[in-house]
């Protein structure tokens, strides 16, 4: 009698327990004003965490059941596509809810403009590197509004072990972006939520390459710290200090003569090569650098031609007409160290970096599509220095507008540098171990003159 009473109650418990609502997805709509971030939802691992994390809201939140249909994404790629915002019900069944969702990335400067967002919001979002709004609204089956809120990301990148190319407009590598739009549901579909705001620290994001990640692996990151014209960082156990002096210029050859008597017979030669020595005037671009806790002093010389007839651009281009051959010189105190020559826009047909591509810089596994056609860009150098330094010889590549820098001695890879003006940050090779020529390599690849 007792399990009789028992499964009877058992029973009228499941009949009066109500079914759980289907939430359908009617939209995922995305655009961005910055870059090709947006295209990673295309990619399947970040619709699947998109979805699990749906589905787990969804039941905590509302006691409902996330519908098992695919995403309806739609990346949008106009501004005049955003203000086309109709919600359209896939459904007039009362038992399934629907939920529509905005996924946008601004520039700072262009949503501050105008926008009635509080002052303490703002700073943070004037700070970042873009700002991400993550929206959702949240209808029953009788489409009346249960839950419509928003919320904005400032994203701001951090520096980590990764290496190599970096965009100028995509902040998130595939793993941070699917981690946002995770975090961003979380609080925008919670009744709660409170937060209008949010920080966000992702990691560096890098273009995909054919020939940086391979030299990489195994090497650890040093940090170079900048202050005014010197650079201090950590360099095989030993804090070193550089210092850049002030830019000058030393005659050689001025009103049709050879003003300087020390001009190597070669140096002559290249000048008289060029066919000016009438009209153009012939100097050594000059500057001091010091190594300063080893207490050594350098001088870079550059020989340059300066051509009255010429017309130039800009000033750097007046003084960026460097003579051919190894006339180029780096002296420690009176001893030559080094010569060298310049070489200008000299592409390499193996090396590309990959623009439809974004890493974390460290392993190929984070390797993501952040467009479905293909860019290879085929490295070219903005300049070659090749030359003697000590009786080694020696290649400095640069590229990508001056921000990346290979260092090769007796034709082996021994560091990869980034930074434009200054070094940033730099790896080198674990069987490199001469710190002396690599601070070497390192003044020479940034003197002024060749930016």
């Amino acid at each position: 009698m007792k399990r009789l009473f028992y499964l009877c109650l058992l029973l009228l418990a499941v009949v009066q327990v109500p079914a759980q609502n289907r939430v359908r997805v009617e939209s995922i709509r995305s655009f961005s004003m910055i870059g090709p971030s947006m295209n990673y939802l295309e990619d399947t691992s970040v619709q699947s965490s998109i979805n699990t994390k749906l589905s787990v809201l969804l039941n905590n939140n509302y006691r409902c059941i996330l519908s098992n249909t695919s995403l309806p994404i739609q990346i949008l790629t106009s501004s005049d596509d955003l203000k086309k915002n109709n919600f359209k019900f896939s459904s007039s069944d009362t038992s399934t809810w629907h939920l529509f969702i905005e996924i946008y990335e601004y520039n700072p400067f262009n949503l501050l403009a105008g926008s009635t967002i509080e002052r303490q919001d703002s700073i943070i979002l004037s700070a970042a590197a873009s700002v991400f709004q993550i929206s959702c609204i949240l209808t029953n089956g009788l489409q009346e509004i249960v839950n419509n809120q928003t919320i904005f990301a400032a994203i701001s990148n951090t520096e980590t072990n990764g290496f190599g190319v970096r965009p100028k407009s995509i902040f998130l590598t595939k793993k941070s972006f699917a981690s946002l739009i995770q975090v961003g549901l979380q609080m925008v579909l919670d009744p709660n939520n409170e937060t209008a705001v949010m920080e966000i620290k992702a990691p560096t994001v890098y273009y995909g390459d054919n020939f940086i990640m391979n030299q990489i692996k195994n090497t650890s990151k040093i940090f170079v710290q900048t202050f005014k014209d010197s650079w201090s960082f950590n360099l095989m156990g030993t804090l070193e200090v550089l210092r850049m002096e002030e830019q000058l210029f030393d005659e050689i050859w001025i009103n049709r003569k050879l003003v300087d008597s020390s001009a190597s017979e070669l140096l002559i030669k290249k000048m008289k090569e060029t066919g000016n020595t009438a009209s153009s005037d012939f100097i050594y671009l000059r500057q001091d650098c010091r190594d300063v806790y080893q207490d050594k002093n350098y001088t870079i010389k550059i020989a340059t031609e300066i051509d009255p007839y010429r017309q130039a651009n800009s000033k750097k281009e007046i003084f960026s007409n460097f003579l051919s051959g190894p006339v180029h010189l780096i002296l420690q105190e009176k001893d030559t160290v080094a010569v060298f020559s310049i070489h200008k826009m000299i592409g390499d047909p193996i090396k590309k970096i990959y623009l439809d591509e974004t890493t974390n810089g460290i392993d190929s596994s984070s390797i993501a599509k952040v467009s479905k056609k293909e860019f290879p860009f085929q490295v070219t150098y903005d300049y070659q220095l090749t030359g003697k330094l000590r009786g080694a010889n020696f290649t400095i590549n640069s590229f990508w507008n001056h921000e990346m820098k290979e260092l090769y001695l007796n034709h082996r890879l021994i560091a990869m540098v980034n930074g434009k003006t200054d070094p940033e940050n730099f790896v080198i090779m674990k069987d490199f171990t001469d710190a002396s020529m690599m601070k070497e390599l390192l003044l020479i690849a940034y003197n002024k003159f060749l930016l």
